[in-house]
């Protein structure tokens, strides 16, 4: 018989905690559309490169960086998880203490999750305006580490 994955759409939860919002009390990040892409993880530089040598021969250097950025694509809720109302406050504050974002799903009715560690704001717009939807923000955190559960 084949193996089948199931998840159910959407059933992810992303928590943000940072000291310079709400107290340091985990937040829980709202505003995903259920359609579309939500949150991406990407490196911020390759593991592993190959040098070419005169010779025809190669040099391969690999490193243990786990550093990257995290791309949220959410909408404005007005909500104290409004993850566009987060970053605009920690890009104006200063932040210089860094948080840390938490992502956990549910595939095949085990949970799994993944933390990225010092979370800084990359990017955030200040406005977007749509005309009959609601307006997507990319909202860019840079991490120095994850760790996969």
């Amino acid at each position: 018989m084949a193996a089948h994955t199931i998840t159910a759409a959407g059933q992810f939860t992303a928590t943000l905690t940072h000291q310079m919002w709400n107290d340091g009390i985990p937040t829980t990040i709202e505003g995903f559309k259920l359609e579309g892409q939500m949150v991406q993880a990407q490196q911020a530089m390759d593991s592993s490169k190959i040098v070419a040598l005169a010779n025809g021969n190669t040099l391969t250097i690999t490193n243990n960086n786990g550093s990257g950025t995290l791309t949220f694509n959410v909408v404005k809720t007005e909500t104290e998880g409004d993850l566009i109302k987060v970053a605009n406050f920690l890009k104006k504050a200063g932040d210089s203490v860094g948080g840390t974002i938490r992502i956990t799903q549910e595939i095949n009715g085990a949970t799994s999750g993944t933390t990225f560690y010092a979370c800084t704001v990359k990017s955030c717009p200040p406005l977007n305006i749509q005309g009959n939807d609601a307006a997507d923000y990319q909202v860019v955190w840079n991490y120095g580490d994850c760790v996969e559960d």
